[in-house]
């Protein structure tokens, strides 16, 4: 459930409960590679105040000791944190390498088997250079997976990502009807290259599409919005999530 305790035009202050778990938004999800720990989740959260995380299921799933350990055990022990954990399903790798080898049934019910506090269905990318035909065909194709994703997730909080490309009526079309399906939170996807291009123009219509045709009701995560610079800009437009591996990509060298 999503409570909106202030507001201020698009942006606002909320309270997002997951079960016994609750995050205030807005809020910044570290994102954890569970092979390459700089920072243990530990640390995040009595050190840095993290009140949740992200982690891909894809790496987890296709990493054998870590599959074992998080089924055997869960995902929040395989961690060692006690706060919300949202899970990513390997979108982006599909993204960066082309293909991933698991279905969006696998990855879903994967991510309900390890205690994932809000999964995400298997999305289809929509690159910025697709053609209008190309970015509908994804969304269509989203739609159909949000479907299949709705009826196994469990108890488990589900995420609807909003893609569309850079087609403003794709991207809203695609949000009204991820919203008519009961999913508890929407990011707003294929917006990374956008932002490493520093195409701001279009990263703002990207989300304001995605707005006009969501439900006020969920709250809205912007998928890897990493640089401080783009959080403002974000929550007025009213994003309440966003995740970042930039603590280490910046770190690294």
């Amino acid at each position: 459930m999503f409570e909106v305790i202030e507001r201020d035009g698009l942006g606002r202050i909320g309270k997002l409960t997951l079960g016994k778990r609750t995050l205030e938004t807005p809020a910044l999800l570290p994102v954890i590679n569970p092979n390459k720990i700089l920072v243990s989740p530990r640390e995040m959260a009595e050190r840095f105040g993290c009140q949740a995380l992200i982690t891909n299921s894809y790496i987890i799933r296709r990493t054998p000791e870590l599959k074992e350990k998080s089924l055997s055990g869960g995902l929040h022990k395989l961690l060692d944190f006690d706060g919300p954990i949202m899970t990513d399903s390997g979108t982006f790798q599909a993204h960066v390498y082309g293909h991933v080898d698991v279905t969006n049934k696998e990855i879903v019910e994967f991510q309900r088997d390890i205690g994932s506090d809000i999964g995400t269905i298997l999305d289809i990318f929509s690159e910025p250079r697709d053609d209008k035909a190309i970015a509908l065909k994804a969304v269509e194709e989203n739609l159909a997976r949000g479907r299949e994703a709705v009826a196994l997730r469990g108890e488990m909080a589900l995420a609807g990502p909003i893609q569309g490309g850079v087609y403003r009526d794709a991207r809203e079309n695609c949000a009204r009807e991820m919203s008519k399906l009961d999913f508890e939170i929407h990011p707003v996807g294929g917006i990374v290259p956008l932002m490493e291009s520093y195409r701001f123009s279009d990263l703002v219509h990207a989300v304001a599409s995605a707005k006009k045709g969501l439900t006020l009701a969920r709250p809205v995560h912007a998928f890897g919005a990493g640089h401080p610079m783009v959080f403002p800009l974000l929550a007025l437009l009213g994003c309440d999530m966003f995740d970042s591996a930039s603590y280490a990509k910046f770190a690294a060298d």
